[in-house]
């Protein structure tokens, strides 16, 4: 009988030591993947912070003007009702309702209005799109787009070009304005003749 009871005490020991180890086995890996598992929180904080960093941030601001000089040192203005650049591109003035200037050394002015422009605060290059219209002396341009380039001093016009002068009016695909001769090239895209209506 006394020997029945120690074999039930040694068993019930034994039983009480095994649910006991797995108590403390379950304990310890749970407890170690929770360990395990903040690291990697960490760095999934570090990477949204780092995304959050390179996020275009923009600002805006009304009633915009830049001056300078272009490269064959001719003065110019423009002037932008709202504008914004991103905190990536600070240098590129992206703009709405657009009103430029250019003023010659012989006096003449050449005027760009647009919708939309982009205007590079380093290079001194700009796009103008959307209702384009140029005016200069007696003659008046409309186009879709127009690009000048500072460092070659050419402005590049394109896309539903129409052009009025006392001389007459014309059609064409493209216009190249060389501001430093002031001298017009026209072109058409698919090498067709350029319309042009002459006034007598």
């Amino acid at each position: 009988m006394e020997l029945n009871k120690k074999k039930i005490n040694k068993r019930a020991l034994f039983q009480l030591f095994l649910i006991s180890l797995g108590i403390l086995i379950i304990f310890f890996t749970y407890f170690n993947n929770e360990k395990q598992g903040s690291p990697s929180k960490k760095q999934d904080k570090k990477v949204t912070s780092e995304k959050d960093s390179s996020v275009d941030e923009v600002s805006t601001f009304e009633d915009v003007e830049y001056t300078g000089f272009d490269a064959n040192e001719n003065k110019f203005i423009i002037n932008s009702d709202n504008a914004e650049f991103t905190n990536t591109q600070p240098n590129l003035i992206y703009m709405k309702q657009v009103y430029c200037r250019f003023f010659f050394k012989d006096g003449t002015i050449l005027e760009i209005i647009s919708d939309k422009g982009l205007y590079d605060n380093i290079t001194n290059d700009m796009e103008f799109e959307n209702n384009v219209k140029m005016f200069y002396l007696e003659n008046k341009i409309f186009a879709e787009k127009a690009n000048f380039i500072n460092s070659e001093n050419y402005l590049f016009v394109e896309n539903n070009v129409v052009a009025e002068a006392p001389e007459g009016n014309l059609v064409a695909d493209k216009l190249n304005f060389d501001l430093n001769e002031k001298k017009l090239r026209i072109s058409m895209y698919n090498d067709d003749k350029v319309n042009i209506k002459v006034n007598y």
